[in-house]
């Protein structure tokens, strides 16, 4: 704090406490970066979890819409439509269609089928037939913790998802 005084036309300054300098210690520094470090630590491994969780749903919506586009496709067409599955690729599609992808990459596969319908080792399909009937089926998605099932009834080849 400065202490002045006028007198006449003379102004006396005096100190009378130290200047204070205005910036951070390096010590501060350290200290907020170390924060900082921790904190990504905890928050990054999160978020790469919740993307590869909202990877899974999305391709279980996908699958799930797909299914349901072949019984119609089926039903409208009067025609038999197959949805193909590569448990070995994580792909599908229906018929010529071009195949989409299931992912995270980290995702496994279990697919229940007829026998007739089995493909190769890695390739299954489910046929659905123009009455809106099928060869029912059961897709099992697995991530880590996470398991997610889409089911398909033989009789009414109603496609319904699971959690």
């Amino acid at each position: 704090m400065r202490e002045t005084s006028i007198t006449g036309s003379k102004i006396n300054y005096s100190l009378t406490t130290p200047c204070i300098s205005r910036g951070f210690t390096i010590v501060e520094l350290l200290v907020v970066l170390t924060m900082i470090g921790l904190s990504l630590a905890v928050v990054v491994p999160n978020v790469s979890q919740t993307l590869d969780t909202m990877r899974l749903k999305a391709s279980v919506r996908s699958m799930l819409a797909t299914a349901k586009s072949a019984r119609n496709i089926a039903q409208a067409e009067q025609r038999e439509v197959k949805l193909t599955i590569d448990v070995g690729s994580r792909t599908y599609h229906i018929d010529k269609q071009p195949s989409l992808l299931i992912r995270p990459a980290a995702t496994t596969l279990e697919v229940t089928a007829v026998e007739s319908e089995h493909i190769s080792e890695n390739t299954s399909g489910i046929r659905f037939f123009p009455d809106g009937s099928s060869t029912g089926g059961r897709v099992d998605f697995f991530l880590a913790q996470q398991h997610h099932t889409i089911e398909i009834d033989w009789l009414t080849g109603y496609v319904k998802a699971m959690q």
